[in-house]
Order: C-alpha cells, then structure tokens, then sequence
C-alpha cells in the first residue's frame, strides 16, 4: 500500500516556476517582434529558397533575448528588498532627475530642439 500515496507538494513549486519561465520566453518574443523587427531578416541575407525560415528568425531573436534574461538572472546579485529601496531611492532617483534636467537643458543650448 504505501505505493499508492505520493507528496504532491512541490505542485505549487513547478507552477511558479513554469509561469515564470513562460514570462520570460513571452517578453523576450514581445522585445524582439517591437525591437529587432520580429521575422524580417537584412535583405543582404536573404536568398530565394522555398523554405520559410520566418519562424526561425524570430525563434533566434528570441532565444538571443532569452539567453540575455537568463545570464542577467544568474550573474546579477539577489537584493533584498531594504537594499533595493535604498537603491532606487540614493542612486537611481538622483540620476533619472538628473537627467531630466540634462537632457532638455543640453537640446536647449546646442539648440538642436526638434521642430
């Protein structure tokens, strides 16, 4: 009898992870059809074969993306949640502000303003 009850604990575990990873495949395809063209490939490229290789071109831009979340993943260092406030509030905050002075401020005086 004892084979017949199994842990199902690590359900909820899988789940998260699984959705997770989804998300990750499903931003990576969204950043390349509105970044990298989605299935267009340089003219220079492209030959005059019978084979469709539009999946595959954005199928490569995907796992590229993919790639870049997953090496970002595993080489960023984990913050904990103090750390990330006192991040965004002492370094990130000041810099954005200061850039949104900068920017207008350098167009303004290079008077390269756009019509």
């Amino acid at each position: 009898m004892a084979g017949f009850f199994t842990e199902h604990s690590s359900v909820p575990f899988v789940f998260f992870f699984l959705a997770e990873y989804s998300s990750i495949v499903l931003f990576s395809c969204i950043t390349a059809i509105l970044f990298l063209g989605g299935y267009q490939f340089p003219e220079i490229f492209v030959n005059n074969s019978f084979i469709n290789i539009q999946a595959l071109i954005l199928g490569a831009k995907t796992c590229i993306f993919c790639f870049g979340f997953v090496i970002a993943r595993a080489t960023l260092p984990r913050l904990r949640y103090d750390q990330l406030i006192d991040l965004c509030w002492k370094n990130l905050l000041p810099v954005a502000i200061a850039f949104i002075i900068l920017v207008p401020s350098v167009l303004i005086g290079f008077d390269i303003l756009p019509n």
